[in-house]
């Protein structure tokens, strides 16, 4: 007895751990693998498409082509992607067309992986241009459209499948999706729990009021106590509707909100695509096979359960399950890191994009640029008209970070004016959910050298 308790305490070896977690990860390919309907994943990409499509249509129709990537001398590029730069001659044109035509490509299904991946990347390239052409639902859809090239959601009514009798995509695809959007609503909705939001019902206060000339509901809107319910319903809907959406018994009901909530946001905030994007998306949340039904196309689905017992095959699912892990990690730590600063960045714009930061803020920023003598202690202001446009000095008045690349632009052109050696500095002031006007910037700091830890003036909430 001794000796057999001796032996039951020696742990496993390291072979024998191994094999272990290879049966762990085996049950989890399996599980990931199994075959649901893929109709509503060919749902997803139609709809997808279709308004992707309209998007870049719109984009040419409205004449922002012009004005947003062709009219300004000056663009705001981003730290990682100094390199990509607009497009000479008629060359933004022909990619938002092309753009418009890869949508559909996707939305039929024809050629659908090489769509997917062209659109991508040209859709990608469109929103690194300019960081004051930075919205949300833009990066949602690069990250939608990008999840896509990996997903078979041509195997089912598409241009590409007309000859397969394939009507089923592995489990994964379709939570993969969710996933996706769940993190969207989740973090938008643990952003609104702060204090302006709770407790200020800001900026909600200041967009419903501005609305307070509607018919109707106009004179509700500038009321204090529906600014507060609206704050409150906001933060609540974006914390929960994932998980109603996945629950059978309220989905109908949750989807309905969906489609409510979002044209509500539609008419009272004037917000682009968001709210056409949210509403077809979310339908991933249902079955997997509820578009079928819907459609009264009763066919029993072709089951194929993975057939690959071993070798490369198993190999390379272990490692796309391994990458995967790190993406759906990704888009945890990405948004995380906003709150790691004060106001979650809303105030110094550090760690505020790509973190999910929804309709948090109402800011606006005023700047005026100055070359400084350091010498005789002289400064004469700096004209910026030449270089960018208004909607792009607005967006850039509030940001620090647009603000130094501005100033360090203008710093080249110095020697040219007879300026050589003189400091950029600036007046910049901004304005938070409200709050008086505050100096966002230090005044006595060269914007176009090295710039001090505190460069930066913190927020007092006065």
């Amino acid at each position: 007895m001794a000796i057999e308790a001796v032996i039951s305490e020696v742990p496993p070896r390291a072979d024998e751990r191994s094999a272990t977690a290879s049966v762990t990860l085996t049950r989890v390919l399996s599980c990931c693998n199994q075959p649901v309907d893929g109709s509503s994943l060919a749902l997803f990409r139609i709809l997808f498409g279709m308004v992707m499509a309209f998007a870049m249509v719109r984009l040419l129709a409205k004449g922002w082509v012009q004005e947003l990537y062709l009219a300004p001398s000056f663009h705001f590029t981003w730290e990682w992607f100094p390199w990509v730069k607009v497009l000479p001659g008629v060359g933004m044109y022909v990619l938002v067309g092309g753009l418009a035509l890869l949508a559909l490509g996707i939305s039929v299904g024809w050629r659908y992986r090489m769509c997917a991946v062209l659109f991508f990347g040209g859709f990608a390239y469109l929103e690194l241009i300019d960081q004051t052409l930075y919205l949300n639902h833009y990066y949602l859809v690069s990250l939608l459209s990008g999840l896509l090239i990996f997903l078979p959601a041509h195997t089912l009514w598409s241009w590409d499948a007309r000859k397969s009798n394939v009507t089923t995509v592995p489990v994964w695809t379709v939570w993969l999706l969710r996933y996706q959007l769940a993190v969207v609503y989740c973090f938008a909705g643990l952003a609104k729990l702060n204090a302006d939001w709770l407790l200020e019902a800001q900026p909600m206060r200041i967009w419903l009021a501005a609305r307070s000339d509607l018919p109707l509901i106009g004179p509700f809107l500038a009321k204090t106590w529906v600014a507060y319910a609206a704050s409150w319903t906001g933060a609540v809907y974006d914390l929960t509707i994932p998980f109603w959406l996945m629950w059978a018994r309220s989905r109908p009901w949750a989807y309905l909100a969906v489609v409510v909530f979002h044209l509500m946001t539609a008419v009272l905030f004037h917000i682009g695509m968001f709210p056409w994007i949210m509403m077809v998306t979310a339908l991933i949340f249902f079955p997997p096979d509820w578009a079928r039904k819907w459609l009264r196309k009763h066919r029993t689905p072709n089951i194929q359960h993975p057939t690959s017992n071993g070798g490369n095959g198993w190999r390379m699912q272990k490692l796309g399950l391994c990458v995967l892990g790190v993406y759906l990690l990704l888009q945890i730590l990405l948004p995380l890191r906003s709150f790691l600063y004060p106001q979650q960045g809303a105030w110094d714009g550090r760690g505020f994009n790509f973190a999910w930061r929804v309709m948090l803020v109402e800011k606006t920023g005023y700047v005026e640029f100055f070359a400084f003598d350091p010498a005789t202690g002289t400064r004469e202001r700096l004209g910026t008209s030449h270089l960018i446009t208004p909607r792009q000095r607005v967006l850039m008045a509030q940001d620090p970070g647009m603000i130094r690349q501005l100033a360090q632009r203008l710093a080249v052109d110095l020697p040219a004016q007879g300026k050589a050696g003189l400091e950029v500095r600036v007046d910049a002031r901004a304005t938070l959910n409200g709050r008086p006007s505050q100096r966002l910037i230090r005044p006595d700091v060269n914007l176009a050298g090295p710039l001090p830890a505190d460069w930066i003036v913190p927020l007092k909430d006065i």
